[in-house]
């Protein structure tokens, strides 16, 4: 495979379409056609991850956090970002992000996260990107109608969260006269026709409307078949956050000793030590500002990083919040990447 294969497959894993405005992800340093044989999981860009890729041969690494969030200005080798960059070429490794699009991708960051907490029951709340939606309607010979849905399906339409093939079917009478010239699959030249119909609807990202029109006309019984495509208000895809409960209610300090032993780390925590804990909220990285969005759904909030107007606040508002480390809350999701890309391209 070459890394467009790879990024293809990230694609699947996370829609780039869902990252941040701001965020810069994908392939951020070599050649798009470069074979693939070695792949490396890191969360950061660092030098660490880079001599380890060389000496241990990875072609490609992938990490969390991108190496460039802003294209540089020149290359000149003053900087430690360029001077990695340059060094990726120099040993012909190619460099790509995953970041905001997996932090909220379903098992990416912040379920990974939840699952090494131990949360049952969990959902998704808070942040999320909006992206352009569309509603495609088609009109098709009843048995037909399963091959088009599966088509549409296969090409990106009908996922909703976590649910896939999502499609409205109603019934109807479709009529038509083919034309001298015309090779109808059903009746004549010149003599009207009647067939039962149906009527399916299904909605996608804006971006697949070319391959599920294509997909239609490919699985499509009629020559020219009758497509509308309409824009729909944008959708918030998939949120950032999650929130679970805990395999059993116990107090917040009994609860920072829970999450010690489980990310390895010793988490600040901020409010009644004796207060009870049984949802979790979690959002990985440097996200304290993300405590908003859990109020009422849960009794802590968990990320890397809190600043300190944000503990005040939460702590306010009657949520305890904690600090257990961006490495800690965005290293599993790391692992769950690789897991996932191994069961992908074994």
């Amino acid at each position: 495979m070459v890394v467009r294969d790879l990024l293809n497959q990230l694609e699947r894993l996370a829609p780039a379409r869902r990252a941040m405005s701001w965020d810069a992800i994908g392939l951020q340093v070599g050649n798009p056609t470069a074979s693939v044989h070695r792949v490396l999981c890191a969360l950061d860009r660092s030098w660490g991850a880079v001599r380890h890729a060389a000496e241990h041969r990875y072609d490609t690494l992938i990490t969390h956090h991108p190496l460039f969030l802003r294209p540089p200005r020149n290359f000149a080798l003053e900087d430690p970002d360029r001077i990695l960059a340059a060094s990726l070429l120099e040993f012909r490794i190619a460099h790509i992000a995953a970041h905001t699009n997996w932090d909220c991708a379903t098992h990416g960051v912040n379920d990974a996260l939840a699952a090494r907490l131990g949360l049952t029951g969990v959902i998704e709340f808070g942040s999320a990107t909006e992206v352009p939606w569309i509603t495609v309607t088609v009109f098709v010979p009843a048995d037909h109608a399963d091959a088009v849905i599966d088509a549409m399906s296969a090409a990106g339409a009908g996922t909703m969260g976590r649910y896939e093939r999502c499609a409205f079917v109603s019934p109807g009478t479709g009529t038509f006269v083919p034309l001298p010239g015309a090779n109808p699959a059903i009746g004549q030249v010149g003599r009207a026709e009647s067939v039962a119909e149906v009527r399916i609807e299904m909605s996608a990202p804006a971006e697949c409307s070319a391959r599920i029109t294509a997909a239609i006309r490919q699985a499509h019984p009629y020559e020219l078949p009758a497509i509308h495509t309409v824009p729909m208000l944008p959708v918030r895809e998939q949120r950032f956050g999650r929130v679970g409960e805990l395999p059993s209610p116990m107090s917040l300090a009994e609860f920072a000793t829970w999450v010690a032993d489980r990310l390895g780390t010793r988490p600040w925590t901020w409010g009644d030590p004796d207060r009870a804990v049984r949802r979790v909220a979690v959002v990985g990285g440097a996200a304290s500002g993300e405590w908003r969005e859990a109020l009422g759904m849960a009794d802590v909030f968990i990320t890397g990083e809190v600043k300190q107007h944000d503990a005040l606040d939460a702590v306010s508002a009657n949520l305890a919040i904690m600090a257990a480390g961006h490495y800690e809350t965005e290293q599993p999701g790391v692992v769950a990447l690789a897991e996932r890309l191994r069961e992908a391209l074994p």
